[in-house]
């Protein structure tokens, strides 16, 4: 697909802000960055995206992606696909689903219980993911040719240098309700403490591969199911387990005994476990 590209777009510049500033600034970044104004943050989302932000969440501290995308200095990792992908001549492409669209805008942080939040957040966060893959696909020297941005099927179909067609299906784990939920009481000074199993995670990757796979099912050429941990969730969830070796790719099945016989009638399924990194995916 032919790539769009906005080099002197102020979005993709290295900036830091700190301050009671930020949201002025962001507001004038956005006023002249499509992937902002016509993707993220349109003007019927810009009022109460300014207004939630000018009263600080005390409870779970939650903040737009974008604005600490910005203050920390890497704004340009979270826009940089919407730019490559979604834009042209400034505007929204034509052809991208009006769904996707809807998704893709930064509005999770509304919703009042901090728990759906939460699972807003990651909705919107795995819509985001799918299109930071594929622009890591390229950089890798894949060349992306149609995105589920554009059409119901696989979530991105790419050539790798050998010309050979591959489907990916991409799924986003981020901090899941119960862990959260002693996160709110632990900012609450509450008691937070609970045993957590070290199987349960193992085996929830598996159901989200799994996942993956049936949506590749019916794909004729190469397939790959992708799997994108946030950092935070990486490292108390799967780190100790996956360095470990406890994921057993040629013989997949839960804990302790259940075979997903299943899963691999689905011969040529790759997998890539990633984590995601300032916004980025960074392979392991």
């Amino acid at each position: 697909m032919t790539e769009q590209t906005a080099e002197n777009c102020n979005c993709l510049k290295r900036q830091k802000h700190v301050g009671e500033g930020l949201l002025e600034v962001f507001a004038d970044i956005r006023s002249h960055c499509p992937a902002l104004n016509r993707i993220f943050v349109p003007d019927e989302v810009w009022p109460d995206f300014q207004q939630w932000h000018r009263q600080p969440d005390t409870i779970a501290h939650h903040r737009s992606i974008l604005l600490l995308a910005m203050e920390r200095g890497y704004l340009g990792r979270v826009t940089s696909a919407v730019h490559r992908y979604l834009i042209a001549e400034g505007l929204p492409r034509p052809n991208v689903r009006q769904q996707y669209l809807q998704d893709l805008r930064e509005r999770w942080m509304f919703c009042s219980d901090p728990i759906e939040r939460n699972q807003k957040y990651r909705m919107f966060s795995g819509k985001l993911v799918e299109l930071q893959f594929a622009e890591w696909l390229e950089l890798q020297g894949w060349r992306v040719s149609v995105l589920e941005a554009f059409r119901k099927g696989p979530d991105i179909e790419a050539y790798a240098s050998d010309g050979r067609a591959t489907a990916f299906e991409v799924k986003f784990v981020g901090i899941e309700d119960d862990d959260f939920a002693s996160i709110l009481a632990s900012l609450a000074r509450q008691p937070a403490g609970r045993s957590v199993s070290l199987y349960d995670p193992v085996d929830y990757l598996l159901f989200r591969v799994y996942e993956a796979a049936k949506q590749l099912q019916q794909v004729k050429c190469d397939r790959i199911a992708v799997v994108v941990v946030e950092e935070s969730t990486w490292q108390n969830r799967f780190e100790i387990q996956l360095s470990g070796g406890w994921f057993d790719c040629t013989n997949p099945s839960f804990f302790p005994s259940m075979t997903l016989k299943d899963f691999w009638k689905l011969s040529g399924l790759g997998i890539l476990i990633s984590r995601r990194i300032y916004g980025l995916p960074c392979e392991v």
